[in-house]
């Protein structure tokens, strides 16, 4: 212990920054309950609001969008039913209701409603009683899917199609639903995606590999857009393979990316994401990460170091590090992760405060797209979806690994070789937006392969 006082030296100037802890969050981005501008954005659109495995054979209480809700399966054909909580007689909650054919009953007055909240039966009611003509119950359409409810809450006139992308039904690709929550907004999960630079220090050189070590260089990162959305090129020399990581995002919330434990030690053409995932506000300081990871057979190759395990999938819990809060406070600190580095941001982080770089313009624009996007529906507009331009069809996504045998160019800056590479494959990827499955597959992956030939 030093007992000697040495005065600190430095340009100290904690009081000087004292002014940015009276700004506020943005409402515009970060407000999520009805009425909200950003709230009724997102209900616009569907969105995963549980796992189906979730649901038994007892009414399940969530919370979604700032609102209060009930999940069922009706007993006659199992239909699932998302319903407002409370019982529109006498306000109880349906938590306590008792599930039946074709609905639920509330408890405390026999209140019978349909899957649509619609008033089906009111026993305690006289004959003659008008009320079940009167009212109704707030209620939302569901749709089941590989193991996940989706809801659209938005005004009914207005339901979009269902999207369903190419990824979500390979031959040889298996599905496996989780949902953690995390006690923070909504922006401040979603947009981690959109910020590739984390990966390089925060699960790389910070503490140690989280994932594999060569996601310690640093990525050429390009922006392209498609016709259903957006995704970036990521792109690394490791010795003569160029590894070019494509990642997917539509507006508002879904995002895919490549493999997690991928081995750029070899080609590989139109490799498929690792994981398909939404983020679903609970209210204005809680969310739901609900995704599907993505097991594919050995043939895809997407686990050369058998690194992933289905098992550790499921509800709260994923199979890749620093997803959730199932670790010491000490081991968090001592080797933080994702959920660490968005909820410590505070439960709605205040834009105010950030002093945002050029690493940041992938953070910046999904805020700019949302914020325009938002400001459209004020003004009446109705907002894009993944489906206006593939109507009737599955959307095309590119999302997953290539990597190409290219040495280095003798003579030629290699980081304009990479931007270059990095577009000619994007261009690729979306020449082949014209078909479906196998023969998309197919001839992306030829082209891929005539493009790296034509580097010899």
């Amino acid at each position: 212990m030093n007992d000697r006082f040495t005065a600190p030296e430095g340009n100290f100037r904690g009081h000087d920054q004292q002014s940015v802890w009276h700004q506020q969050p943005d409402p515009e981005l970060t407000e999520v309950g009805p009425g909200t501008p950003c709230g009724e954005y997102l209900r616009r659109f569907w969105m995963p609001v549980a796992m189906t495995d979730q649901i038994g054979d007892l009414p399940y209480r969530l919370r979604v969008l700032g609102e209060d809700l009930i999940l069922f399966r009706e007993r006659k054909e199992g239909k699932l039913g998302l319903t407002h909580l409370h019982c529109c007689h006498r306000n109880m909650s349906l938590e306590f209701g008792i599930v039946e054919e074709g609905g639920i009953r509330c408890s405390y007055h026999g209140w019978k409603y349909g899957l649509d909240g619609s008033i089906l039966e009111t026993p305690c009611e006289p004959p003659a009683s008008q009320v079940r003509t009167r009212a109704c119950l707030g209620a939302y359409p569901v749709i089941e899917y590989k193991g996940l409810a989706f809801a659209y809450m938005g005004p009914a006139g207005e339901q979009p199609p269902f999207p369903v992308m190419d990824t979500f039904d390979e031959e040889g690709d298996e599905l496996v639903p989780y949902v953690i929550k995390s006690p923070c907004n909504w922006l401040q999960v979603m947009e981690n995606a959109w910020d590739p630079f984390h990966v390089v220090y925060l699960h790389t050189l910070a503490v140690r590999s989280q994932f594999i070590d060569a996601f310690a260089e640093m990525p050429m990162i390009e922006f392209h857009e498609s016709r259903t959305g957006d995704f970036y090129t990521n792109v690394r020399r490791v010795d003569d393979i160029v590894w070019i990581r494509i990642h997917d995002h539509m507006l508002p919330s879904f995002t895919q990316n490549g493999g997690h434990f991928p081995v750029p030690d070899g080609p590989r053409y139109f490799g498929r994401c690792g994981l398909s995932r939404w983020i679903t506000p609970i209210d204005d300081t809680n969310t739901m990460v609900i995704a599907w990871r993505h097991f594919r057979d050995a043939a895809a190759n997407d686990d050369p170091k058998g690194l992933t395990d289905r098992t550790k999938v499921g509800y709260g819990m994923t199979d890749f590090y620093g997803q959730d809060p199932d670790r010491s406070y000490e081991m968090r600190q001592r080797d933080p992760g994702d959920y660490d580095a968005w909820v410590s941001q505070g439960p709605r982080n205040i834009h105010a405060r950030e002093n945002l770089g050029f690493t940041d313009r992938g953070v910046a624009k999904a805020r700019r797209l949302l914020r325009n996007a938002i400001r459209a529906l004020q003004n009446g507009a109705r907002p894009a979806q993944p489906t206006d331009n593939v109507p009737g069809k599955v959307i095309p996504t590119y999302a997953g690994d290539t990597m190409l045998r290219i040495p280095a160019q003798e003579g030629r800056d290699d980081g304009a070789v990479l931007k270059d590479i990095s577009h000619r494959v994007a261009d690729i990827y979306r020449s082949g937006d014209h078909l479906q499955g196998a023969a998309r597959k197919e001839f992306i992956t030829d082209a891929l392969k005539a493009y790296e030939a034509s580097w010899s």
